[in-house]
Parts: C-alpha cells; structure tokens; sequence
C-alpha cells in the first residue's frame, strides 16, 4: 500500500531555533514526516516572538515553522532531561541546532542517543564545525557571510562599501542540505539498518554553495576564461559583473545579462544592430571587459521602451530577462498564478495566510501543504501520551515545571 506522502511514518524530534533548523525542519513536515519541535516555556525560539512571549506567533515563525507539534520540556530539569532523551532516542530522525558540545552536556550526544535507537539519525547543523580553533564561536549567518568572501564579493563598485545579501542564505542553504543530507541517511537506513550522525556546519555549506562564481577563479589550476586579475577593478567578480537592471520609459525595471549570449538578440532588441560589427563586444570574455564602454549606451536604448515593449522584444530575441517585481506583488506573476505556487489557507488561531506550496513534485506521494501553527508547548500532552505516559504522571510533571501546556485559548 502507498504511503500518503514521501515520508509518512517518519517521526522527527526537531531541538532548533531561528532560522537553519526550523526550516529543515519544515521541509521534513511537508514531506510527510511528523516532526515534533521540542521548546521550553521560559525560552522558546528566539524568533517566535521578538518580546519573547512563549505563544505568541511571528511571520517569519509561522512561515518555517508551520506543520509541526509543539512540546515545551525544560531540559534544565532532570526530569525534563530525561523526558527530553527518550523523546530523541525513540525518533527516526533527531534535528538540532546547538552550539558544539551542549548537546553532549544534557545527555543529548550521539553516542548516548545512538546506544538506545542504533536506527536513529542524529542531524546537527553547526556554525564552524564540531572541532577546531573556533567551533565553539556562535554563528549567525552574516559571520559566515563576511568570512567566506560573500560580503567582499557585494562590494560596491562605486564607493568600495562591502555589504550584506540581505537574506540569510547561509542558513537557507544549510536547511537544505541537511535536509538532503537526512534523505540519504534514510536511504542508507533503509539497506543497512543503521543509523548514522550527520553534521552540516554552515561554513561548509557557504562556501560550497560559494565557490563556483565567486572563488573557483582564484584558486582553480584550470585557466579562466577571463582571469580575474584582467577584469576592471570597479567591476564586480563575473558573474555579477554582467547583470545589470535596465529602467523603461514607464519606470519599470528589467534584470538582464548584456555579457552573455545571446549578445545579438540583445543588439537586435534594443535596435542596436551595429553593436554586432564591434569587435570589443564580439565574445563573452571581450564584452566583459569592455562593459564600461557601453553601459551607458544599453541604458539609454532600454530607456527608449515600455517595461511592455522591452520584455517583447528581448523574449522575441531570445534574452533572458525579467522583470524585478515588488515584493508585495509577487503573487500576481503569471507564471505564479499559472502553477498555483501561492495558496491561501486557514490556519487557526492566527488567521488566514498566504503561504507557498511545497518546492517538491511527486507523482506518486505528494508533499502537502501544512498549514498549522502551534504554541508552545500545545501537544505536550498529546505527544507524551505517545510515548507511554500517563496523564497522571503528565500532570506531575507539569506541576514540577519541567514541562508545559499551552493555554486552551
């Protein structure tokens, strides 16, 4: 008989904060698996709420967080502790987020969870790894940023200012590849019967995800097509130093590449075709380096067009172009609407969203959408029922302080 989803039957005990974790951790949920994420009442995620309120809910916490249990287990109780461990080692999958070394300290190490669960997967994803000078620094994704060149690589051309992406794509990154990195783990499962420990440190990540456009030209023994040293100093490291945003005469603005093939779809677009005779744009390599020469011409031709006219006429040729859309208008993108990417549920108690559908496209075992959102804490009791224990003992232990409910409303 079919599984409903990929990983139905799966359970996923998720100990994470912020935004690494709680994102693999989602990703998980919408494959199917239960995932538990396990908060105490008197620390929950940082970014649940930003007052700190136990909950409460915030966008960006519902956006990667949705679809989960909720437990609340004080692990600075014994009693906690030891509900804690025997939630992680009866799991398939045991997901955090913590620094180096802390885990080992509340019994949560994977030598202790292994000896009890052989079949467990212990998933950690790390800042700088698990040894080494610094391993036990705390990392936030604009640490890695700055130390694996990306923040050198945004520099501005004009002013020499290094900044930020501003997204955190260190940790998005890192979600993902722990989630594949827990897939394969599975699959190993699946042949061997055992378990095994992952770690993905976001170094790591980073600078793979990194490397190919913005460092392999440095450091690779194969001869770039344009050395680095050759490019203009203003100019960014390619490939960014060919993307440029076009405005129109409506104030609309176009992402294109005049660097890259095709260069005569671009010509004939813009109606420029005797750039076509020019040989300082006759190659990828050669218009890279001669992009300041005619920047300044490619804006202006663009400006001579609607936002309209100019897309027609760079997708009649060819081009790869798009228009740059506001954020809050992202859900009117055709092509959006076209495969239904944006869905708008109900969620419960904070109210209806608009949220995206799951990245992944089965045939056979779809991932769903989830929708549902917990507070702190709300299957405390739901999920320890699961795992054998009495509503008297429950309520001991609620009495105690090392775990919580949350309020019925």
């Amino acid at each position: 008989m079919d599984a409903k989803t990929p990983l139905n039957g799966i359970r996923v005990v998720e100990v994470t904060s912020i935004y690494s974790g709680p994102l693999a951790g989602l990703l998980l949920a919408e494959l199917g698996a239960d995932v538990i994420k396990v908060e105490s009442a008197s620390k929950p995620d940082l970014i649940r709420n930003p007052g700190g309120a136990p909950h409460s809910v915030t966008p960006v916490f519902y956006a990667i967080n949705r679809g989960k249990r909720f437990v609340s287990v004080d692990a600075t109780t014994e009693s906690g502790r030891e509900l804690l461990i025997d939630l992680a080692s009866s799991a398939d999958v045991f997901l955090h987020n913590i620094r180096p070394g802390k885990p080992e300290a509340l019994g949560l190490g994977y030598e202790a969870l292994s000896a009890k669960n052989p079949r467990l997967i212990y998933a950690g994803i790390s800042g700088l790894g698990l040894d080494g000078p610094d391993a036990h620094q705390p990392v936030f994704d604009y640490v890695v940023q700055a130390r694996l060149g990306m923040v050198d690589y945004q520099r501005d051309g004009a002013t020499g200012k290094a900044s930020l992406i501003s997204q955190v794509v260190v940790d998005k990154a890192s979600a993902l590849a722990a989630v594949q990195a827990i897939l394969a783990a599975l699959f190993v499962r699946e042949r061997s019967g055992h378990g095994q420990r992952i770690d993905i440190p976001m170094l790591g990540v980073g600078l793979h995800f990194f490397w190919p456009d913005a460092m392999a030209s440095y450091f690779s023994q194969l001869e770039p097509a344009v050395p680095v040293e050759m490019l203009p100093p203003h100019l960014p490291q390619m490939p960014a130093a060919g993307l440029i945003i076009l405005t129109t005469s409506d104030g609309g603005e176009i992402a294109c590449s005049p660097t890259l093939p095709p260069f005569d779809g671009l010509a004939l677009a813009l109606d420029r075709p005797e750039w076509l005779a020019d040989e300082r744009f006759a190659e990828t390599p050669k218009r890279v380096l001669n992009f300041p020469a005619f920047h300044g011409e490619i804006v202006a031709a663009a400006g001579r067009f609607t936002t309209k006219e100019l897309l027609g006429r760079l997708t009649t040729n060819g081009v790869p172009a798009g228009p740059v859309q506001r954020r809050r208008d992202v859900h009117l993108d055709r092509q959006v609407q076209h495969m239904d990417l944006l869905v708008e549920r109900d969620t419960g108690f904070v109210g209806a969203v608009r949220q995206p559908r799951p990245m992944w496209q089965f045939e056979r075992t779809p991932a769903e959408v989830t929708t549902s959102i917990g507070r702190t804490g709300q299957h405390t009791r739901e999920v320890l029922r699961e795992q054998g224990l009495s509503d008297a003992r429950i309520d001991v232990l609620v009495e105690s302080g090392a775990i919580a409910e949350a309020p019925s409303s």
